[in-house]
């Protein structure tokens, strides 16, 4: 008999490695400098998605938005959303959560809609309201943030009528300068 010994066949350590599919990319467009759309396929990978090589990419970015109202994302928090819908223009309220009817016809992809068919944003929810109503709003709350203002130019102007009767001299009205007095400077 020869000398034979056997050896045990010895195991590598680990899961034996996978083949990885190659990537391969279908579609590759320029959205603008540093911006590249790119479709990806890989298995059961495909996604498109975009390269931003300079991080100036805006998540809230709504590409075709319609004309006739505006926008914006809310907190979706219940007391956020229960004032900020609420039925009280002119106390923070008047907005509509997005049905997913209308973010299809923004050009929204299907896959970006959530399930309960809201476009979310991290923890923000996309709502809108008619650009009219967006503006009467907005008129009101730059009157009301001017309001103080426009008090104190108007006691600068004219005088505090409530300090001496409305039969106050002129020379007495408000902050004037010498010039306004008849005094040489």
């Amino acid at each position: 008999m020869a000398n034979e010994t056997i050896v045990p066949e010895v195991k590598k350590r680990g899961r034996p490695k996978k083949e990885v599919p190659e990537i391969k990319e279908v579609k590759v467009s320029t959205l603008q400098e540093g911006l590249e759309m790119v479709s990806v396929k890989q298995g059961e990978y495909n996604v498109e998605i975009i390269r931003d090589y300079y991080g100036n990419v805006d998540p809230f970015y709504l590409s075709k938005k319609d004309p006739d109202y505006a926008y914006r994302f809310l907190r979706d928090e219940h007391k956020n959303l229960s004032i900020k819908t609420g039925n009280l223009l002119f106390q923070k309220g008047g907005w509509q959560i997005c049905p997913r009817e209308h973010l299809l016809k923004l050009g929204l992809k299907e896959s970006e809609i959530s399930p309960d068919g809201m476009l979310r944003r991290g923890d923000t929810i996309l709502a809108f309201m008619p650009k009219k109503l967006y503006e009467e709003k907005n008129v009101y709350k730059r009157e009301q943030a001017n309001a103080p203002m426009d008090a104190i130019n108007r006691l600068i102007k004219e005088g505090d009528s409530s300090q001496g009767g409305k039969d106050i001299h002129e020379t007495m009205k408000g902050i004037q300068t010498a010039k306004d007095l008849g005094m040489k400077s």
